[in-house]
């Protein structure tokens, strides 16, 4: 057993027992760090008192560990930060009704291509993910069906770490309660999606993937319906809510994205065009926000972290 694959060991051995005593949850282990299917089962053994969840980036890992038994996140096939995983395994944990209000967590991670864990993070669910619990849905109207907020965050992410030609896009993504939100937006162009089927502009469709990165190069946010109804692209936001205040060195994009959830009941999501960073803005504050890897080789968590000019 090689130097590495004796401290993964050590470290999931550990932080079972550790996780015990904290009266944890579960232990959330980013799976792919792992060469497959039969190396995990065999560092998790079945007889373990604690649960586990697991974080993959495949769809294909995800159904054979389903199979096994394992609860598991299945997040965007893209490079993130260590704390990326985490925040965006959480956020989808939460939404999938995995994970509930002040449920603790302790999380292992690490970069897959190092094959090897290298980071562990405790951390509580907070109150702000009641945004997806099933009684809460009625208070962000029209509701937000988890399924399109999944949806647009993979594509956020996306246009975060692959971009267009290998650069980030900067763009936001304005969910639920879309007919507040139309009467707060100017259009910057013509409204590309204005006057086809319905069927035909569901963020759900996975053909539309190219269309809405395309679109994502103009000027302007899209507005998307809770049902995942896309309304609108190339619109300039227009909340008029004096007073937000953001972190330092966030742009005009954020601060749009900011006023109209705090103008309206929707959800927004940003995109940064400097750092591919993607933010989550709900009730006019961050809600979160998810990291993208700069370096396979970085030895810190938080050394992605960039904020826009």
């Amino acid at each position: 057993m090689n130097d590495f694959a004796e401290i993964t060991r050590e470290i999931l051995t550990q932080s079972l027992h550790m996780a015990l005593n904290l009266q944890a949850r579960a232990v959330m282990v980013y799976a792919d760090i792992f060469s497959g299917v039969d190396e995990i089962t065999a560092y998790l053994q079945r007889d373990r008192n604690q649960p586990v969840l697991l974080i993959t980036r495949s769809r294909e890992t995800c159904e054979l560990l389903k199979e096994q038994g394992f609860e598991v996140i299945l997040v965007p096939m893209l490079n993130l930060s260590r704390i990326g995983q985490i925040k965006i395994a959480v956020l989808l944990g939460f939404s999938k009704n995995l994970l509930q209000r002040g449920d603790r967590l302790l999380c292992l991670t690490g970069v897959a291509e190092k094959s090897n864990l290298d980071t562990i993070v405790f951390l509580e669910v907070g109150e702000e993910y009641e945004m997806f619990s099933g009684d809460k849905l009625e208070e962000i109207g029209p509701a937000i069906n988890p399924e399109i907020f999944e949806r647009v965050l993979d594509i956020a992410v996306a246009l975060g770490s692959e971009g267009r030609e290998g650069r980030p896009v900067g763009t936001t993504f304005v969910i639920g309660d879309a007919e507040e939100v139309l009467k707060r937006c100017v259009p910057l162009v013509l409204n590309p999606f204005k006057g086809h089927p319905e069927e035909e502009r569901n963020i759900l469709d996975h053909g539309l993937t190219e269309t809405i990165k395309e679109f994502s190069t103009i000027d302007g946010a899209f507005v998307i319906r809770g049902d995942g109804l896309i309304e609108a692209a190339g619109v300039y936001l227009k909340p008029n809510v004096p007073d937000i205040k953001l972190p330092g060195g966030l742009g005009t994009r954020h601060a749009s994205a900011a006023g109209i959830t705090a103008a309206t009941k929707a959800v927004a999501i940003t995109v940064s065009a400097s750092s591919g960073n993607v933010t989550v803005f709900r009730d006019g504050r961050i809600f979160t926000e998810v990291e993208r890897l700069r370096s396979l080789v970085s030895n810190s968590p938080e050394s992605s972290r960039e904020h826009e000019p």
